[in-house]
C-alpha cells in the first residue's frame, strides 16, 4: 500500500473513532428564513484558486455588480455562501441541506478516445463512465459519457479497458467545456491508468 492509502485509511480509522456531538432540537425557522437569499457553492481547484479572493471580488462591478448588496462567508472545505440582501440580486436559491457532500459534483461530458468503434455500445461507454463517477446520460454514437465527477476527486485522463476479446487497449479521456470551472487536477494522474473490464 503506497503512503496516500496509508493516510487515508488512518484517517477515515480516526474519524471512526471520533465522539459525534448531538446536537439539540432548536428552533432555527429564522436562519432559514434568513438564509433563504443565498447561493451556496465550492471552489473547483481550490490548490491554485482561493474562495477568500471569490468572495472578495465576485460582488464587484463588471463581474455580479452587487456589491454593498451581498455579504460572502468562507463555510471551510472550499465551499461558500453569498447573502444577498434583495430577490433581485440573486442568482440561485439557496434551499437548507446538510452534510458535507454538498455541493461538491459538477455533472460533465467526457469524450472517450480510442476505443474500437465495434465497440461503441452504451453498455461499454457507461462501464466506462462509472470509473469517473455516477453516470447521467451516454451518447454512444460520438463516444462520450455524462458523468457526475466529485470535486474532491483528481480528474483521470487515461484508463486501460479490457476488451471481451481480452485485449487490453488504453484509452483517452477529454472533458468537455470545463472552463474555469477546473476541478483539481494532478499531473501524475495523467500518467496512472486503471484497468477495467468491459
Amino acid at each position: 500500500m503506497d503512503r496516500s492509502k496509508e493516510d487515508l485509511n488512518i484517517t477515515h480509522l480516526e474519524d471512526e473513532d471520533e465522539e459525534i456531538i448531538e446536537l439539540p432540537h432548536v428552533d432555527n425557522s429564522h436562519l432559514i428564513a434568513r438564509f433563504s437569499r443565498s447561493l451556496v457553492g465550492i471552489m473547483f481547484n481550490s490548490e491554485i484558486r482561493s474562495t477568500d479572493a471569490l468572495i472578495t471580488f465576485m460582488p464587484r462591478q463588471n463581474i455580479w455588480d452587487v456589491e454593498g448588496r451581498v455579504h460572502g462567508i468562507d463555510l471551510g472545505n472550499s465551499r461558500f455562501q453569498f447573502d444577498f440582501d434583495s430577490e433581485a440580486d440573486l442568482l440561485k436559491r439557496w434551499t437548507p441541506h446538510v452534510g458535507e457532500t454538498f455541493p461538491n459534483n459538477k455533472i460533465i461530458w467526457v469524450r472517450i478516445s480510442c476505443i474500437p468503434t465495434h465497440f461503441w455500445v452504451e453498455e461499454n461507454f457507461s462501464t466506462t463512465g462509472k470509473c469517473l463517477g455516477d453516470v447521467k446520460a451516454v451518447d454512444a454514437r460520438v463516444a462520450r459519457v455524462q458523468v457526475s465527477v466529485n470535486a474532491d476527486k483528481r480528474l483521470k485522463f487515461s484508463a486501460k479497458v479490457k476488451l471481451e476479446s481480452s485485449e487490453i487497449v488504453k484509452i483517452g479521456l477529454k472533458y468537455e467545456k470545463l472552463g474555469d470551472d477546473a476541478l483539481p487536477v494532478d499531473t501524475s494522474s495523467m500518467m496512472k491508468e486503471l484497468v477495467l473490464s468491459c
